[in-house]
C-alpha cells in the first residue's frame, strides 16, 4: 500500500498456462480480484506490466543466487524473457535456514540478484562475481 501511495506501479504474477512465462497484472489497494491458477487471487481486467524488479518464491537458495523453486519453471522462463528485453532484477524472500551450500542447477535456471532474509539482504551478484 505504501509503495502504491508513493506512486509505484505494482503487479502480481498470473499463470497463463503450463510451460509459459508468467504475465504480471497491475495491482492496487481495492482492485477487483478473482481466483486464478492454484486458487491464487489475481486482479481483474488491469494492465499487463513488465516488472523491473520481482520477488521469486523459493524453497532453498545458495549464496551465489541460485534458487530451488516449486518445480513449475515459471520464474526461470519469465526471468529469461524479461531479461532478454530489459534489465530486470530478481530477489528471493526466504528465511536464513533455507540457505544451503550449493543449489543444483540446470542450463535454464536464472540466477537471483539477491535474497532478503530475516538477517538482512544478501547481494548474490557480488558474491558470485
Amino acid at each position: 500500500t505504501a509503495l502504491h501511495a508513493a506512486g509505484h506501479r505494482l503487479c502480481v504474477p498470473v499463470i497463463e498456462g503450463a510451460g509459459l512465462p508468467l504475465a504480471f497484472r497491475e495491482w492496487w489497494p481495492g482492485v477487483g480480484m478473482e481466483a486464478g491458477a492454484f486458487g491464487a487471487e489475481v486482479p481483474v481486467g488491469t494492465d499487463v506490466l513488465a516488472p523491473d524488479l520481482l520477488i521469486a518464491p523459493l524453497l532453498l537458495f545458495d549464496l551465489q543466487g541460485w534458487r530451488l523453486g516449486y518445480g513449475g519453471g515459471f520464474y526461470d522462463r519469465t526471468l529469461e524473457l524479461l531479461r532478454s528485453r530489459k534489465r530486470t532484477l530478481a530477489y528471493g524472500f526466504a528465511y536464513s535456514a533455507q540457505q544451503i551450500d550449493e543449489v543444483p542447477t540446470e542450463p535454464t535456471d536464472q540466477r537471483l540478484d539477491g535474497i532478503a532474509t530475516e538477517l538482512g539482504l544478501i547481494n548474490a551478484r557480488a558474491i558470485a562475481a
